[in-house]
């Protein structure tokens, strides 16, 4: 008759078997984290490849297709906001060389610029974009705010740069470290 269970008196040999279980346990997990991670980046790859493969054959269909068309496209026929917006920036790009030349013409003598953005939250569409003109700008004896509200005034008064800007104001100023100056950021909507 054999017994239900056995008791191991030795506690050596207890100990002992103890840290072998401890140890394929260890090994036992450590197997199935790298096969595991192993597995999970085979089936990315398998995932992605077969993704570039659809994206690939779409492709190929939308190239096939266009060679079949005859040369000069007659399927697309533009709105006329398309067109709109295509004069705008036409007539744009030649307003924007007559503000550069502008601006130096009503920078007063005791400034200077130290950027100038275009758009700089990138909007795109028919969005409204904004310039906005970082400098520096000299009181020379007079009130520092006044000089800077004198620049404001002077750019939107001017009608080669404010050609287009509903709105040009003062969006911050603050002194400059020697005290006779002030820098200054003006936002042109």
């Amino acid at each position: 008759m054999s017994p239900v269970f056995a008791i191991n008196f030795r506690r050596e040999a207890f100990q002992q078997q103890i840290a072998r279980a401890r140890q394929r346990a260890i090994k036992l997990g450590l197997w199935v984290l790298y096969f595991g991670a192993l597995g999970i980046v085979l089936g990315l790859y398998g995932l992605n490849c077969a993704s570039l493969g659809q994206r690939t054959h779409m492709i190929e269909k939308q190239v096939a297709r266009l060679r079949k068309q005859p040369a000069g496209g007659s399927e697309w026929r533009p709105k006329s906001e398309d067109a709109e917006i295509v004069g705008r920036y036409l007539r744009d790009t030649r307003q924007w060389r007559k503000r550069l030349e502008r601006l130096p013409q009503v920078l007063p003598a005791n400034a200077r610029l130290t950027a100038l953005q275009y758009n700089p939250e990138n909007i795109s569409g028919s969005g409204e974009t904004k310039l906005v003109i970082t400098g520096e700008l000299r009181a020379g004896g007079q009130d520092r705010m006044q000089a800077v509200m004198n620049f404001v005034n002077t750019l939107s008064r001017d009608s080669v740069f404010s050609a287009g800007y509903q709105n040009i104001r003062l969006v911050t100023t603050r002194a400059t470290a020697t005290g006779d100056g002030a820098e200054f950021v003006i936002e042109c909507r």
